[in-house]
């Protein structure tokens, strides 16, 4: 898969290593949740493989819980597993090693209890737990040229040149989102590491940036949330900002719900939020496939 044809902003990509990572597509999880009205339910949970919900599907309504888009991919090794998920990029490219798709290509989408990979559904068909995926790890340590309070995580340079639109008069950053949460969304994942993990957000708090209607949510949306500090672990703090992309989907339970994955943080005066209904990995991935 070529990457997509973008102009990238000043960084230091150029310092930053390439190494390769390996994982396990994990087993699924079937989940005993307590729905709002108090009924017992069991639902596919996070891991294994989703054939049935895609990139830039709705990211509500599915019986389901913490439900993971594409491929979850772990490692047996705690060390080997924490360097899987704090170096792998929202973005990076992988490879299916063995089983009936290997050498199928997709692309790292997001993190949670283990690292998410999007497949086409030709290659989903046929990914199975157990199989074997390498990620070309690249992005780690990623800087913006003389943006000291512009922190960036889990995030491959050509993602987020695709991610910036230009700067404004002052000098703020343009950032593409297809929704934004308010500050009470945020709830579980809060305290965690930036680089790891996401934070789970009430989809009833999402707006339409461009409306102030509440937001259709798809998976894959570029999303940002208001107070937030996500430069370490993730913490409430006035007047800053996190942004990030939604890779699972929501959870009945309390304090949980869909899932972001962090690729930024920064006061809110460095950055302007700008609605685009097409801020979506998708849209990103289909170009980076041409």
């Amino acid at each position: 898969m070529s990457r997509p044809v973008a102009t990238e902003p000043p960084t230091n990509a150029a310092r930053l290593v390439r190494t390769r990572l390996a994982g396990v597509v994990s087993p699924a999880s079937a989940n005993a949740v307590v729905s709002p009205a108090g009924r017992a339910e069991v639902l596919p949970g996070q891991g294994g493989v989703l054939t049935s919900v895609q990139l830039g599907d709705a990211a509500t309504g599915w019986c389901s819980d913490h439900l993971e888009v594409g491929a979850s991919v772990q490692h047996p090794e705690p060390a080997a597993d924490q360097a899987l998920q704090v170096l792998a990029c929202v973005g990076n490219q992988a490879v299916v090693l063995d089983g009936p798709a290997a050498l199928a290509r997709g692309m790292v989408a997001g993190k949670h209890s283990g690292l998410m990979i999007a497949f086409p559904p030709s290659a989903l068909a046929l990914i199975g737990p157990g199989d074997r995926v390498v990620v070309e790890a690249f992005g780690a340590g990623l800087q913006l040229t003389g943006e000291d309070q512009v922190v960036l995580h889990s995030c491959d340079p050509a993602l987020l040149g695709w991610l910036l639109d230009g700067t404004e008069p002052g000098g703020r950053l343009r950032v593409r989102i297809a929704a934004q949460f308010s500050r009470e969304a945020a709830g579980a994942g809060l305290g965690m590491p930036a680089s790891r993990f996401n934070l789970d957000l009430d989809p009833a708090l999402a707006r339409d940036p461009a409306t102030g209607a509440a937001a259709d949510l798809r998976l894959g949306d570029v999303v940002a949330v208001v107070d937030q500090d996500h430069r370490r672990g993730r913490r409430f703090r006035s007047g800053w900002l996190a942004v990030g992309v939604l890779c699972h989907g929501r959870s009945a339970a309390g304090g949980h719900g869909v899932g972001m994955a962090t690729l930024l943080t920064a006061p809110a005066g460095r950055l302007s939020l700008a609605g685009d209904a097409t801020a979506n990995l998708r849209s990103f991935w289909l170009a980076a496939a041409t």
